[in-house]
């Protein structure tokens, strides 16, 4: 679950507020890859994109999803959360195949 804060800039940014939970580690190229299904209760996971090289990759949200290249991008060295239901998971396939680290975590409210 997320919620809006201001910081001493007076700027907005989502603060997230629960527990990390079951965690997924995946070493992506071309194939799309999974995660682990969503727990009960879950409804947002945490995605990082650890690729030190600059490189994107892409994702998709289902029961069953296989993401491609023309999936939405998460950037190089970059956290996303992505809202969810329970039971879905979350499928990463590399850009153009390379190979790169992306942890998918429960955030348990």
């Amino acid at each position: 679950m997320s919620k809006q804060v201001r910081d001493s800039a007076g700027h907005l940014w989502p603060e997230i507020v629960g527990k990390l939970g079951t965690n997924t580690n995946i070493t992506t190229s071309d194939v799309s890859q999974q995660s682990h299904a969503a727990g009960t209760g879950v409804t947002l996971m945490r995605v990082a994109n650890g690729s030190n090289a600059g490189y994107h990759c892409h994702f998709a949200v289902g029961d069953d999803p296989i993401a491609s290249e023309s999936s939405p991008i998460i950037p190089a060295n970059t956290v996303v959360y992505i809202t969810v239901t329970p039971g879905q998971k979350i499928a990463i396939v590399a850009e153009q195949n390379h190979v790169m680290r992306v942890s998918i975590t429960d955030i348990i409210p």
